[in-house]
């Protein structure tokens, strides 16, 4: 069954891009398509957040390289209070200014602004009359979040991918967008422009390859100041759920009906520019773009050529070919004189030539504030602090109170079929007659399950345990000692492979034995992502197939439906959270090795639980401690809960964060069912989840 999870999200996503497409055809006048660019900008507005105000960029030049036709100020500024951006201004020589000037953020080149084929951009510009800003991007050059002085690269991984996923996953958690935080990195870099005695403002552009399509496309999108734009290699498929990369996802866009070309659109009617390669995916659907976009253009009055493409001939890389056609497109744009300039065959410059700094990072030489601290400051109040009630009528309204601020953020789906078991085999195991099968959940999505009966209750209404194990069935079936214990206590016993594990999982079995690099940007990541693009969430899909399958349960006749408990262990844990916090008739949970808190991921920067868990925007309005206020009165048992690297939490920290928790079960007059466990025993492990689950 492997690829249901993925069919049922993409089936999702096909269907708000069809009703998308109905609705682009229908647009046949300028005000419409005016109306259409409102739409986009409010909605990418919305997704990104708001952008702080304008603080003195503090401006440092920090030398000047004078080349032939050209120069380079080697500069810094600080897009926020303390936050240093390191850049390069390549400047025209030889003609009085003002000139044009253009932003060019990089792609995910480790060496950002110094990487040899962008310098190279910044040249010919700077020789057709054009000035260019080259900047390092957080997690690139001497920008670094996660530098190690002893590796000389980031102990994240080798990749920026890895740098922005670490970083932009956990500011997801307080509502914030790394990709807007780098677009105001680019807003400022204008500002830095404009500031310059040589450039004109009124004629100001954009420039990104690959990764740094993505600020262009933003730009575009949101930037009035914009005058013309290039965007080269870039994904701006009208039909694309997603990619890997926190800062170039726009979480909810495509259930909005928005795609990544439809960004492009409010810069119209102004020069715009789609360069592609023969390799690219986009280079497919090159023409159907350039078409899409020309009819908005065309219905805005645009003359004839302000939308092209370009499709080069290279296979990757930022090769000569494509400089030398920005370069026309914005010598054209900004009405320079024809002239031709050839791209000199120099050497690139080093990058400690073109450095800001003295050790190459900005954290080490001028010990500027990461957007890591910065957003852990914003974070630092979050999530808000809910009273004590006072008796067990305010317990009982502050618990549909959580409820009510955690469901929108699970996004679960509203089931279009009824659940339904499709058996596939029978067998003995431990001691259960084994009955193996899946669980139709919702029209497109199956949950594979293990149902372990007791032979002598043959027949007979039986309490269950639904165990949810963070590697499913398999999980669950590796723990002898666990499934002898629930035999020996007469209960059933009910395993499931929830969305993208085990049998439907969407990464490599050993997930323990990957790189990190390979946790953030692997499957699980980029199909986390692409479900938030249509309007779901994987952790709320889970959770989904949880609720239906307890839902199931209470359909057979061997199953006491008042006598229904979850064990959940790792990340399984917090699918029965809040699993149990919405159905009341879950009797008891037992979380094992679970996360403790969603507030500990922001507040260090070593984490590495996956983004399958996340809930996007959540520490604005909770966190795992609140859920599990919605447990009480019902025994609930937390047993070595683990922090953000996934080593147990201290027993003191635990009963700090769940303490409102403690104080509700008290209200309940029953103190004795909230346990917070610690044990280095796995007997002593295996006794707790039996107490919790089965009872004395």
């Amino acid at each position: 069954m492997n690829g249901v999870t993925e069919t049922y999200i993409t089936q999702a996503g096909r269907a708000h891009l069809e009703r998308r497409r109905e609705k682009l055809d229908a647009i046949n006048s300028a005000a419409a398509v005016s109306a259409r660019q409102t739409e986009i900008r409010a909605e990418c507005n919305r997704i990104l957040g708001a952008r702080p105000e304008p603080t003195p960029l503090k401006i440092k030049t920090i030398r000047v390289l004078e080349r032939e036709g050209y120069s380079i100020e080697v500069l810094t500024y600080q897009s926020l209070p303390g936050v240093i951006t390191t850049a390069n201004l390549y400047l025209p020589k030889g003609r009085q200014g003002p000139y044009p000037g253009i932003v060019c953020p990089a792609g995910h080149w480790p060496e950002g602004k110094a990487n040899a084929e962008y310098q190279r951009l910044g040249q010919l510009l700077a020789r057709r009359k054009i000035a260019a800003l080259l900047f390092d991007q957080t997690g690139q050059g001497e920008r670094l979040e996660f530098y190690d002085s002893t590796l000389h690269r980031s102990w994240v991984g080798k990749s920026v991918a890895a740098e922005h996923n670490h970083l932009g996953n956990l500011m997801l958690l307080t509502g914030q967008h790394l990709g807007n935080w780098m677009l105001w990195d680019a807003m400022r870099g204008l500002d830095v422009l404009i500031e310059h005695a040589n450039v004109d403002p009124a004629r100001l552009g954009a420039e990104g390859f690959a990764a740094g399509g993505t600020l262009a496309r933003f730009l575009c999108c949101l930037e009035p100041r914009l005058c013309a734009a290039v965007t080269a290699a870039d994904s701006f498929d009208p039909e694309s759920l997603g990619e890997e990369d926190a800062e170039q996802e726009l979480p909810g866009a495509v259930a909005k009906g928005i795609s990544r070309l439809d960004l492009l659109l409010p810069l119209a009617p102004k020069p715009l520019l789609l360069v592609c390669s023969p390799t690219d995916k986009s280079g497919e659907r090159m023409q159907g773009n350039l078409s899409e976009l020309s009819r908005w253009y065309g219905l805005l009055g645009a003359k004839e050529g302000s939308v092209a493409g370009f499709k080069a001939e290279w296979s990757q890389g930022f090769l000569k070919q494509i400089r030398a056609r920005a370069a026309d497109f914005f010598a054209k744009a900004f009405a320079l004189p024809e002239e031709r300039v050839r791209e000199p065959e120099t050497p690139a410059e080093s990058a400690e030539t073109l450095a800001c700094t003295e050790t190459g990072q900005v954290s080490h030489s001028l010990n500027a504030v990461s957007i890591f601290g910065f957003h852990k400051q914003l974070a630092r109040d979050l999530p808000i602090r809910l009273p004590v009630p006072r008796d067990k009528t305010a317990t009982l309204a502050l618990q549909d109170e959580i409820r009510a601020r955690f469901v929108p953020y699970l996004r679960l789906p509203e089931p279009a079929a009824q659940i339904k078991s499709e058996i596939e085999s029978r067998s003995t195991d431990w001691g259960f007659n084994a009955e193996k099968g899946r669980l139709v959940v919702d029209d497109g999505l199956y949950v594979p399950y293990g149902f372990y009966a007791l032979p002598e209750r043959a027949g007979q209404a039986a309490p269950v345990i639904v165990a949810l194990h963070e590697r499913g069935i398999m999980g669950i079936s590796r723990q002898e000692d666990l499934m002898h214990s629930f035999a020996l206590a007469g209960v059933h016993v009910m395993a499931i492979d929830v969305p993208g594990v085990g049998e439907t999982r969407l990464q490599s079995e050993r997930e323990d034995s990957e790189a990190y690099d390979a946790l953030l940007c692997g499957p699980e990541s980029q199909w986390a992502r692409r479900a938030l693009n249509v309007g779901l969430n994987l952790l709320g899909l889970r959770v989904f197939s949880v609720l239906r399958t307890l839902a199931y349960l209470r359909t057979r006749e061997d199953v006491d439906a008042g006598k229904i408990s979850i064990v959940g262990v790792g990340r399984g844990g917090l699918w029965g959270l809040f699993a149990a916090a919405l159905d009341r008739d879950v009797s008891a949970l037992a979380m094992v090795r679970s996360l403790c808190t969603y507030k500990s991921l922001v507040e260090h920067r070593q984490h590495n639980h996956h983004f399958g868990l996340y809930l996007p925007g959540c520490l604005r309005e909770f966190d795992l401690p609140q859920v599990a206020v919605c447990l009480a009165p019902r025994c609930f048992s937390l047993i070595n809960t683990v922090n953000q690297s996934k080593e147990r939490c201290e027993a003191a920290a635990v009963q700090r964060d769940y303490a409102l928790a403690a104080e509700v079960y008290k209200q309940f007059g029953q103190p004795a069912d909230f346990r917070m466990i610690h044990t280095d025993s796995a007997p002593e492990t295996l006794a707790a989840v039996m107490e919790t689950c089965v009872g004395k």
